[in-house]
């Protein structure tokens, strides 16, 4: 069994397909980690969810804010955005089956050598209240009433961990780390939304999340995706894989045995070529 990451695909379908004949994968031994942001802004969400549904058994993905936010337009708690590309998943006739799946999904997932997430892991958690909110947000994702829970867990506050947070608002603060983190306020490591470029000329008061030391009880190499202009990104403790294929960059995948990284440009000059992806191997 071999196991690949790949990075942000947001509907980006025809990338998709040919970065996993480029990597061979073969569903029948093959482990595919998927750090979320399924759907949304690129050309074919549908497509995206349905192969990733036909082939779920050899599939971990986590939910990216996309994700959850095709949740809640689903279910008609979000009015849409203006350049939302998500009308082919909504009018599909057996849209259900695909959101059911959807909202089955953890916000965390982790092995025995990794820990997956879209956007982060915040450095005031520790493993264990990690498992325990993400179990806590896939049950109730899971519900009946998984509507109202969305609902509640939109908005920017609370954004600074606290012990005493009520469960809902500490769950709700698991969500927003998870899902849509990039920079913490230096002084208190509270998060900052604002913020979305690269680490270049990043205001003094501002730091990334991950130059933040983690929790002493997280010691797995965290792969994420979620931010497109830090592009792949890697140090001993983690790995960044979205390199921006919805902005006609390209889509990222990982060997996760051999350390192999395998690229799929998606500008308008690789589309005139016969083989327009790169691969090296990463330097561990």
């Amino acid at each position: 069994m071999t196991r690949y990451a790949i990075g942000d695909i947001q509907g980006c379908y025809e990338p998709l397909m040919q970065l996993i004949n480029k990597i061979d994968f073969n569903p029948s031994k093959d482990l595919l980690y998927l750090v979320g942001d399924l759907v949304n802004r690129g050309p074919k969400s549908l497509e995206v969810l349905k192969w990733i549904y036909k082939h779920q058994d050899s599939i971990v993905t986590v939910l990216g804010n996309h994700d959850i936010y095709l949740l809640a337009r689903y279910c008609g708690i979000r009015e849409a955005d203006t350049d939302e590309t998500i009308a082919d998943i909504l009018h599909y006739e057996h849209a259900s089956k695909l959101i059911d799946w959807l909202r089955s999904c953890p916000l965390v997932y982790y092995d025995k050598d990794y820990i997956l997430v879209h956007a982060g892991i915040h450095p005031s958690l520790d493993f264990s209240t990690i498992i325990e909110l993400n179990d806590s947000i896939q049950g109730q994702l899971k519900g009946d009433n998984y509507a109202g829970f969305i609902n509640k867990i939109y908005g920017n506050k609370p954004n600074l961990w606290d012990e005493n947070l009520s469960q809902m608002r500490r769950m709700k603060f698991m969500v927003n780390a998870s899902t849509r983190m990039r920079f913490l306020n230096k002084e208190d490591s509270s998060l900052n939304y604002k913020c979305k470029g690269d680490l270049v000329g990043v205001s003094d008061n501002l730091i990334p999340w991950f130059k933040v030391a983690p929790h002493s009880s997280i010691t797995k190499k965290i792969l994420f995706g979620h931010w497109a202009a830090l592009g792949f990104h890697h140090t001993p403790r983690f790995i960044a894989l979205d390199t921006g294929c919805v902005w006609h960059q390209s889509l990222t995948a990982i060997n996760l045995d051999s350390f192999e990284i395998i690229q799929i440009n998606n500008n308008d000059n690789s589309k005139n070529n016969s083989d327009n992806s790169n691969i090296r191997k990463l330097n561990t």
